[in-house]
């Protein structure tokens, strides 16, 4: 994994081939343009089909899809826009209508059926209804108006009360029951209908989906559309001649030279200079290329900085392993990928950050034998994955030492890697530094506890950090040295610099999660087994089933947590303790000039 090398290109020709020669670099589609001249967003906006939009997103998000038609003659995309639109917001005001049938069944249905007669029949007296819990009925002693209980259930008493005027709001301790006009049988009656009804549109946008193919082509030719205006108000017009500029891959360098020679078109190309910020492009395998997706959510490397990919993909799943810390919830992770490998692999983004997935799942069981933790229960030490379980979770000094140690790796790692994209500068020399000072550190901490031999504690260790603090101190400035006082400004930036110990000490400790965490969920999954083993030995025939419950119940919501704990600082260790001593400047992606449209 690298960030690719990109070349500036800059291409001159006249301004009658201006629209030709832009529609030829759009199908070339290797170009990521620089505007010459101030961008005019509102153009591409204008041109933003939104409602062909919102009708292909309606078609894609239907559960079953049609065989494609793919002959743009026998369709008209505006009609089927309006068709399917229609579609849309009838489906959504017939389902709205019937969740407020089912809600107002509901609530007539303690009332059962009936019917309300003429007005003229209860001599214009009317029937108000009301839901009073039993416990409130004293307040029924009160009123003057004739009531009637027609129904109780465990909980409330169903009552009418007659008069000829809405009673008062105060006149009971409860709102007044609105039980609407139509009797239970009606209502029932047009819930039926509309489920009949949206059925039947449910069908209808199903077919409908035959022309997702046709709509998503149209969205693509208007987003073409859209971007080669925008390219053409980009560019720099003088007289008759034009100029676009742009930066390629290195690998497409050929390709860019024959389209110019066949447009009869001039060309410089040339490297990036010092003042130039050209945009990142990854080069990305799909076996370790998650490593990448997951940190390009958070922050693109800078062109000129090392692409931390590869590091991301191997700390991120130990991490992960780390803190979930049992055999069979990585396994069931993994479980899970697989069964939704079908939507996961979709895109080439969504298969790296499978293969991810799957290599986290891995790596996961490694660490739940090595560590002999199955859904909290640790196997028979004389059997074979009691041999397996070669460390112990609950040895909190070990743990620590192991946490610590893998958090200043990481660290040094970045440092590492910092002074080799720096190497031809001096200033490579104060990541070197920081490295030997954290490598140092961890030395003494070591030999201080006697897990590494005495020199360690009295020569090595301190020698380190002496030496690594010193290039720290030395060669941290950038200041050029043009005057007396610029050497005094260089020594505060050292000293600043060294200060920086502090944060170092910080961000190495931050590690000590990966412990702490994958602790916290072993100890939870036993707790829940053993909560579970007291019920059934409690309760011999019913704890069975409330057995099953606290262990079905418990495991789920201690795997989320663990899932959710794995992803979350597994990913904060990488985007702010590694990214904060790897990565000084973020960059930009790589955007290619290119046809959408088949």
């Amino acid at each position: 994994m690298a960030i690719k090398r990109l070349k500036k290109i800059t291409l001159y020709g006249p301004g009658e081939d201006k629209n030709q020669v832009l529609k030829g670099l759009q199908a070339l589609g290797c170009m990521h343009l620089i505007p010459l001249t101030e961008q005019t967003p509102e153009s591409s906006l204008r041109l933003q089909p939104a409602e062909v939009s919102e009708a292909l997103t309606w078609l894609e998000r239907c559960p079953r899809q049609r065989k494609q038609v793919r002959r743009k003659e026998t369709a008209s995309i505006d009609g089927i826009v309006k068709d399917v639109l229609a579609n849309k917001t009838a489906i959504r005001d017939l389902s709205d209508m019937r969740d407020r049938l089912e809600e107002r069944i509901r609530e007539v249905r303690p009332w059962g059926h009936f019917t309300f007669p003429d007005l003229a029949d209860l001599n214009g007296q009317r029937l108000w209804f009301y839901v009073i819990p039993h416990g409130e009925m004293a307040a029924l002693d009160d009123i003057e108006l004739p009531w009637e209980i027609i129904h109780k259930d465990h909980k409330d008493s169903y009552v009418i009360v007659i008069a000829s005027e809405e009673p008062a709001e105060d006149l009971l301790p409860v709102p007044r029951s609105r039980v609407g006009k139509y009797p239970l049988s009606k209502l029932e009656t047009m819930l039926e209908e509309s489920e009949y009804r949206l059925e039947d549109l449910n069908a209808e946008r199903e077919a409908l989906t035959r022309w997702s193919y046709l709509l998503n082509q149209a969205l693509a030719a208007r987003q073409d559309s859209a971007a080669l205006e925008q390219a053409s108000n980009s560019t720099q017009d003088e007289d008759q001649f034009f100029l676009v500029q742009g930066w390629v891959p290195a690998t497409e360098q050929p390709a860019v030279e024959a389209f110019t020679a066949s447009n009869g078109i001039a060309a410089v190309i040339e490297e990036p200079s010092e003042e130039d910020n050209p945009p990142t492009i990854l080069d990305n395998p799909e076996s370790t290329g998650g490593g990448a997706e997951a940190m390009a959510f958070f922050q693109m490397p800078n062109y000129r900085a090392w692409d931390p990919g590869n590091v991301v993909f191997y700390s991120f799943s130990l991490f992960f392993a780390m803190i979930m810390s049992d055999a069979m919830y990585c396994a069931l992770f993994g479980l899970i990928l697989l069964a939704m490998r079908k939507k996961l692999t979709a895109t080439d983004s969504g298969k790296r950050l499978m293969n991810m997935g799957l290599f986290m799942s891995g790596l996961g069981i490694v660490w739940g034998v090595l560590i002999g933790s199955y859904f909290g229960v640790a196997p028979d030490p004389d059997g074979v994955l009691g041999t397996a379980a070669v460390l112990d979770l609950n040895d909190y000094g070990a743990m620590m030492k192991l946490s610590v140690f893998i958090g200043v790796a990481h660290l040094v790692i970045a440092n590492l890697a910092t002074a080799w994209v720096n190497r031809s500068r001096l200033y490579a020399l104060a990541p070197l530094g920081w490295s030997i000072l954290m490598a140092g550190g961890l030395g003494l901490w070591l030999g201080t506890t006697g897990t590494l031999a005495e020199v360690w504690k009295t020569t090595l260790g301190p020698g380190l950090m002496i030496g690594g603090g010193l290039l720290i101190f030395l060669f941290t400035s950038t200041r050029p040295l043009q005057k007396g006082s610029d050497l005094l400004l260089r020594m505060l930036d050292g000293l600043k610099a060294v200060y920086n110990l502090t944060s170092a000490f910080g961000d190495v400790l931050s590690y000590m999660r990966l412990f702490a965490l994958g602790l916290s969920g072993a100890s939870l999954a036993m707790t829940f087994n053993g909560l579970a083993m007291d019920v059934l030995h409690a309760m011999p025939v019913l704890g069975v089933l409330f057995c099953g419950l606290i262990l079905l119940l418990g495991h789920v919501l201690n795997f989320a947590l663990c899932l959710m704990s794995g992803v979350v600082h597994g990913m904060r260790l990488n985007v702010i303790e590694f990214f904060n001593w790897g990565l000084s400047e973020e960059g930009y992606p790589f955007k290619a000039f290119s046809k959408k449209e088949d």
